[in-house]
């Protein structure tokens, strides 16, 4: 009963629109008082700020203002410069740096929708000049942007890491082969539809104009070596890196670059502060409503339902996979996240499930959501930028969705793929 109230409450409140946290909050605290049996109110303020009180968590505000900062550093023209000198040669020339400056970007961000506005501004109306359809450019540009947020360092990955309490740095490593794997087969996918269309073709940059580029962006490309080297051999954790990482974004845009200037940092910070505003509410909200189905016994009663269905971990993956690919294509992945994974954890030791593997392809699944309607936050604005309807823009991501699928399946069922990585580096 006291289960059937709470998902009632919660579904309410979300269709009259209450935001997110409030509903999680309020039909967290239903839940609670219908079952009755005792527990103080005062327990929920104290979780809402115990959920959140790890120092791992303190991570996820760092990278978000890093990669406001490096956007605001003009990092962005610097990588689509040394993309374009790489592969703009190649078939639908722009297409191919639209792939290769959001796998580039997303080793510096771990954003999607940060990836999908920055490149996506500049490529998208470009792509367009050039003959490239708008549905097409904004399809590409929203899923090439899912890279960033597998590719360390990953906000999606550490916030995983935190909620399952696994190694962020093997949860990183992790995340480098399917991020590289999707983005060679956007490669793929661009090549053989330009080739189709007729898209144009950039001239051959030479070997000079090669090395200019790398120079302007090496201090930009070289971030992600600073933070993952700096976390394998052990120099810092997980948020002290990420501390770093702003401090050298600081430097990098202000004294190196200098497109940084110290009167845009109160509007740079501001912007970073109301979207981690924004995200640790949902987190300590969603926190609270875990908990409560926690003391519901919900994972057990989940468990125990599953395992009447079957005990094949293969089966259970694909069980899980598909409730993830429908719920990323209703809920933003970090809310999707924080609900279900603390009730679907205590049943990987159960089965055998690697967590690690099992973090990198759910947070796989959970960005192909990005992509989807109706929600499909990266396409929404993608295709706002393009000027085109959210429907044709989805209509031409049906082959990057396809690639994305097959990606999902062989991370799922070769686990080697994802771990071999961290196993070879630890």
């Amino acid at each position: 009963m006291a289960l059937t109230i709470l998902v009632l409450v919660l579904f309410l409140l979300l269709i009259i629109g209450l935001p997110l946290p409030y509903s999680l909050g309020t039909a967290a605290l239903a839940g609670l008082l219908a079952m009755g049996e005792g527990i103080p109110l005062a327990v929920v303020p104290q979780r809402f700020v115990a959920g959140i009180n790890n120092f791992s968590f303190m991570a996820i505000p760092f990278f978000l203002l890093l990669g406001d900062l490096m956007n605001a550093a003009g990092i962005t023209r610097r990588i689509i410069r040394l993309s374009n000198a790489l592969v703009g040669h190649m078939p639908g020339g722009l297409a191919q740096v639209n792939v290769v400056s959001s796998m580039f970007f997303g080793g510096i961000s771990g954003s999607a929708t940060a990836d999908t506005a920055s490149i996506g501004s500049i490529l998208i109306p470009s792509m367009k000049k050039e003959g490239y359809e708008g549905s097409f450019s904004a399809a590409l540009t929203a899923a090439s942007s899912t890279a960033g947020p597998i590719i360390p360092p990953s906000i999606l990955l550490v916030l995983y890491g935190v909620i399952a309490g696994v190694s962020i740095t093997d949860l990183f490593l992790a995340g480098y082969v399917p991020g590289v794997m999707l983005g060679l087969g956007l490669l793929a996918v661009s090549y053989v539809i330009s080739k189709r269309r007729g898209y144009p073709v950039h001239s051959r940059a030479s070997f000079t104009e090669i090395l200019v580029a790398l120079k302007e962006s090496a201090w930009a490309v070289f971030m992600p070596f600073l933070i993952i080297g700096g976390m394998l051999t052990g120099v810092f954790t997980v948020t002290e890196a990420a501390g770093v990482s702003v401090i050298y974004g600081l430097v990098v845009g202000i004294v190196i670059y200098g497109d940084l200037k110290i009167r845009d940092l109160p509007g740079v910070l501001a912007h970073a502060m109301i979207k981690i505003g924004t995200l640790m509410t949902v987190a300590a909200a969603a926190l609270i409503f875990a908990w409560v189905l926690t003391i519901m016994q919900v994972p057990q009663a989940m468990a125990e339902a599953i395992f009447v269905v079957t005990e094949n971990p293969l089966l259970i993956l694909l069980m899980l996979n598909i409730l993830f690919l429908a719920v990323g294509m209703f809920m933003e992945a970090k809310a999707a996240m924080l609900i279900l994974l603390p009730v679907i954890l205590p049943l990987l030791p159960q089965v055998g499930i690697d967590p690690v593997h099992f973090g990198v392809v759910i947070v796989f699944n959970l960005l192909i959501g990005l992509v989807t309607p109706p929600v499909g936050l990266c396409l929404n604005l993608a295709a706002k930028i393009a000027g085109v309807r959210i429907d044709k823009a989805a209509q031409a991501s049906m082959p990057m969705l396809a690639l994305m699928l097959l990606v999902l399946v062989v991370i799922t069922y070769v686990p080697g793929v994802v771990l071999w990585l961290p196993e070879y580096l630890n």
